[in-house]
């Protein structure tokens, strides 16, 4: 089974341009060619993706490879919670991954949490 090139990485089109830029491209391709079944494929990708912008986003996604790092490993799961068992408190506490990703509280949601419980020893929440 051979793998379907994308047009965008078989006539060397960068997936960001536009129809006119695939246009201007093709065209390019088109002019230079004299076999006649290249220039039926050139019109064949120049309709898929100028045409349908629906397969030019799925053919632009599908050329070229992964670029960004790796993620790395998943994180962590905390060991599974019996359905029915109460909530303890570290089921209540917010990561402190979690906790730096998010914004720091407004002016007016730390007005609606009101002061620190009486019980925190470092008056935080």
């Amino acid at each position: 089974m051979t793998i379907k090139k994308s047009p965008f990485e078989r006539f060397d089109i960068d997936p960001r341009g536009g129809p006119v830029a695939i246009t201007e491209r093709l065209r390019e391709l088109a002019e230079e060619t004299t076999d006649a079944d290249e220039r039926a494929a050139i019109r064949a990708a120049w309709e898929e993706l100028t045409l349908h912008p629906l397969r030019r986003l799925t053919a632009a996604l599908d050329s070229f490879p992964e670029s960004r790092a790796a993620m790395g490993p998943p994180p962590r799961r905390a060991p599974a919670r019996e359905p029915d068992a109460p909530l303890d408190l570290p089921d209540l506490i917010a990561r402190p991954r979690a906790r730096a990703a998010l914004p720091p509280p407004t002016d007016d949601e730390r007005a609606l949490l009101g002061p620190p419980a009486p019980t925190d020893p470092l008056g935080r929440r």
